[in-house]
């Protein structure tokens, strides 16, 4: 089959053909409709999760995943072939399996069956980003009238964080660039701040009393993920969706946390879509011939929303 991967650390990933997966315990085999580019995808290919976990090549990129079930392996139940799902690809525990490619192997409790109403566009843009999203609200909590900040609010999380946050009736105020007001606007937003400046500076300037919560996409250094914290009220949350929390579950009197995608949340965001209460923000679409591309634009271009990879 054709997939986007990696053949070794010296070479940047491309189409090529690699073997068929197949369907192991406890996994399914998905003829992929559609998958969507996120930061993890572009470290893959860079070569930087080898610290973490090994590379068996060749290294098919890709862990959004929507499609089409063919066979169910040892093990699974509630999916046959036929059923359309979404969702992940799941901990696998070494980079091989990805979704970027003709068929993919997730692992059944990563997936969850798409409803008729849910494209396969939406489908395959939904699961990483949106569930990690509303991990992100649901640790920060936020009340009706609260103040959230939103940090990396243009990217895949945060488009998706500020239209969670605003259904609980938080005020989110989300960080751009000039010129990207009017999109997170349309999205929920009730105000933006710049990040080319100083943003917990400005905050600290509106709000001297503080705000009540601080979603972080951006900041994997504790120390600044802790200045971001520093401007939420004591008794506030802070929540990091790149592990800028580290270890500890309090900075200054606020609970602070990291917070990442989950399954569990899958239904709820596909239901959320359906009902029209939630948008995914395709910003541009590339055919698998093309996934390269789509990679090197998430890393150099400013992006807003999601980067679509569509298999036929």
């Amino acid at each position: 089959m054709k997939a986007l991967a990696l053949t070794s650390f010296d070479a940047p990933p491309r189409v090529i053909e690699v073997p068929e997966p197949v369907a192991g315990p406890g996994e399914v085999l998905v003829r992929v409709q559609a998958a969507s580019v996120n930061a993890f995808d572009v470290g893959v290919a860079g070569g930087f999760m080898k610290e973490y976990m090994p590379y068996e090549f060749p290294a098919v990129i890709g862990n959004d995943v929507a499609g089409t079930i063919e066979s169910a392996g040892e093990g699974v139940e509630g999916f046959s072939a036929g059923d359309r799902v979404f969702g992940m690809m799941g901990s696998k525990g070494a980079i091989h399996d990805g979704s970027f490619a003709d068929l993919a192997n997730p692992q059944a409790g990563s997936i969850a069956a798409a409803p008729g109403a849910l494209s396969d566009a939406d489908a395959g843009s939904l699961a990483v980003a949106g569930s990690t999203a509303m991990s992100a609200v649901e640790a920060v909590d936020p009340s009706e009238g609260a103040r959230v900040l939103i940090v990396g609010a243009t990217g895949g999380v945060g488009t998706f964080a500020i239209q969670l946050a605003s259904l609980r009736g938080a005020r989110v105020i989300a960080s751009t660039r000039a010129g990207d007001e009017e999109f997170v606007m349309g999205l929920g937003a009730t105000e933006t701040v710049d990040y080319s400046g100083d943003v917990a500076a400005e905050i600290r300037d509106r709000y001297p009393d503080g705000i009540d919560a601080v979603i972080d996409a951006v900041n994997r250094d504790h120390d600044a993920f802790a200045s971001l914290a520093g401007i939420v009220r004591e008794g506030g949350r802070a929540t990091s969706v790149v592990g800028g929390a580290g270890e500890g579950s309090e900075i200054g009197g606020v609970s602070v946390s990291n917070a990442g995608g989950n399954p569990a949340h899958l239904m709820a965001l596909a239901d959320l879509v359906v009902q029209g209460k939630l948008r995914v923000a395709i910003r541009r679409t590339y055919a698998l011939a093309d996934a390269a591309k789509a990679l090197q634009d998430f890393a150099n271009e400013h992006t807003l929303g999601k980067l679509l990879i569509t298999m036929t």
